[in-house]
C-alpha cells in the first residue's frame, strides 16, 4: 500500500487523492492506461478526479530519493501554513512541470491541496508568488531542521557507539543529587556481573584498570556497554533537568543577563581540540576542546581517561562536528578581546545522529546559491 502511494506521491498527486484512488483499486499503471471514462466507472472516482490523475501520471516521476528527502526535510508539512489548513500534502513545482519538466529538489515544495491551488493563481491577488514559495521553503526547512535537532538532543536520539566522551562520576554525582542513589538502567547488572559497577551502582575504576584495561587507556577491553549505560543515566537527568540549548544563546543579550551561569546546556556544531597520544596516564594533560565565533567562544575541558575507545582518541584531535551536553561554570567577557568566553564541563560527548546516519541530499547554502543562480532569489547587496 505504502510503495503505491509513494508512486502516486511521485507523480505529483495530492496524499487524499492517493489514497482514494489506492482504496479504490486504482494503480499508477492502471492511471496511465485507463480512459477517464472507465475510471469514473469501473473506480467509482470523480470526474475532475481522474482528469488530475491522468494528467499527472503522464508526466516523468519525480526520483524517489529525492521525494523521500523533501517530504523529510518538510516534516511531511505544509511549507506555507505549517499544517495550520490540514495534514493532507502534494509535491508542486514551484516553475512548472509542463515548462521545465524539472523534477530536481530545487524546484520542488510541498504544500498543502488549499495553498497548492493558490501557487496555480498566477496573476490574482491572493496567489503564492514563485518568490514566496522559495523563501517559504528555505525558512520551513530550517525550522524543521532545528526542531528536529533540539527533540534529538533533549532524547539524546545517538547511537551508544557513536558517543566518544562520558564524563562518568560527574553523571554519577548528578544522579545522586536528583535521585539520591544511581538509577538502574537495562545495562546494570550486566555492568555488575562484569565487575565494572560496584554494589552501589557507581564505576569501579580501580578494578576495570587492575583486570580488563591492557593499560593503553582506561576502555581498552571488549566494550560492555558502558556507554549505553551513562546514555540511560543522562537520559534520566534530563527529564527532570533542563537543558538549554547553548547555540541559541549565543548573542550579548542572553550573554550579559547571566541566564547561562551554572546551567545544564547541550551544544551541536563543529568543535577543535588537540590531540591526545596513548597510552593515557595521570600525568597525561587535559584536552582543551572549543567553538569559536568572532565574539564567542566555547571551552569545554576533558579528562583523557574518560574517551571511550580508541577511535576517539584518534578522533579528538582536529575539528569534528559533535554534539556535547555539559554544565556551563562561567561566562566572562574578555576586556583584551572583548570576547565573551564559556567555559563548561562535558558530560557526554557524541557524534550526534542527524550527521551519523545521513548527509542532507541538499545543503541548505547550496539551496539558496541555486535560487539566486536561477534568478527566484535576489541576495542583498553588500553591506545591506
Amino acid at each position: 500500500m505504502e510503495a503505491v502511494k509513494e508512486k502516486f506521491l511521485q507523480y505529483g498527486v495530492t496524499e487524499t487523492l492517493a489514497d482514494k484512488a489506492i482504496n479504490n483499486g486504482l494503480t499508477v499503471s492502471k492511471c496511465r492506461t485507463l480512459s477517464q471514462k472507465d475510471m469514473v466507472s469501473k473506480y467509482n472516482m470523480e470526474p475532475n478526479e481522474v482528469k488530475i490523475l491522468a494528467k499527472r501520471t503522464k508526466r516523468q516521476p519525480i526520483d524517489s530519493n529525492v521525494l523521500y528527502q523533501l517530504l523529510e526535510n518538510s516534516n511531511y508539512t505544509c511549507n506555507i501554513c505549517k499544517g495550520s489548513k490540514g495534514v493532507s500534502y502534494v509535491v508542486h513545482h514551484i516553475e512548472e512541470y509542463e515548462i521545465t519538466q524539472d523534477n530536481g529538489y530545487h524546484n520542488l515544495i510541498v504544500l498543502c491541496p488549499n495553498d497548492h491551488d493558490l501557487a496555480h493563481s498566477s496573476g490574482l491577488t491572493m496567489g503564492i508568488t514563485k518568490e514566496q514559495l522559495v523563501k517559504s521553503k528555505l525558512s520551513w526547512e530550517k525550522s524543521v531542521e532545528l526542531a528536529n535537532l533540539e527533540r534529538a538532543s533533549k532524547s539524546i536520539n545517538i547511537n551508544d557507539d557513536a558517543i566518544d566522551y562520558v564524563n562518568i562520576y560527574r553523571i554519577e554525582e548528578l544522579c545522586v543529587n536528583l535521585f539520591s542513589k544511581i538509577p538502574e538502567t537495562t545495562i546494570t547488572t550486566h555492568l555488575k556481573t562484569r565487575g565494572i559497577l560496584n554494589s552501589n551502582n557507581s564505576f569501579d575504576q580501580k578494578y576495570v584498570q587492575n583486570s580488563l584495561s591492557n593499560g593503553r587507556y582506561l576502555f581498552d577491553y571488549i566494550n560492555s556497554s558502558e556507554t549505553e549505560h551513562y546514555k540511560q543515566l543522562l537520559k534520566k537527568i534530563i527529564g527532570v533537568t533542563d537543558f538549554l540549548n547553548l547555540d541559541e544563546h549565543l548573542n550579548v543579550k542572553s550573554l550579559k543577563s547571566g541566564v547561562l551561569n551554572g546551567k545544564y546546556a547541550y551544544f551541536t556544531g563543529g568543535v577543535c581540540a588537540k590531540g591526545v597520544s596513548t597510552p593515557i596516564t595521570k600525568e597525561t594533560q587535559s584536552v582543551l576542546m572549543h567553538y569559536t565565533r568572532r565574539k564567542f567562544r566555547i571551552e569545554w575541558v576533558l579528562d583523557p581517561m574518560f574517551l571511550m575507545s580508541m577511535s576517539a582518541i584518534n578522533r579528538i584531535g582536529g575539528k569534528n562536528r559533535y554534539i556535547i551536553y555539559c554544565l556551563i561554570r562561567s561566562v566572562m567577557k574578555d576586556d583584551e578581546t572583548s570576547q565573551w568566553i564559556i567555559k563548561a564541563s562535558p558530560l557526554l560527548i557524541a557524534l550526534p545522529s542527524n550527521f551519523v546516519d545521513k548527509t542532507p541530499f541538499i545543503a541548505y547554502e547550496k539551496q539558496y546559491n541555486k535560487y539566486v543562480e536561477l534568478g527566484w532569489i535576489i541576495p542583498p547587496e553588500d553591506g545591506a
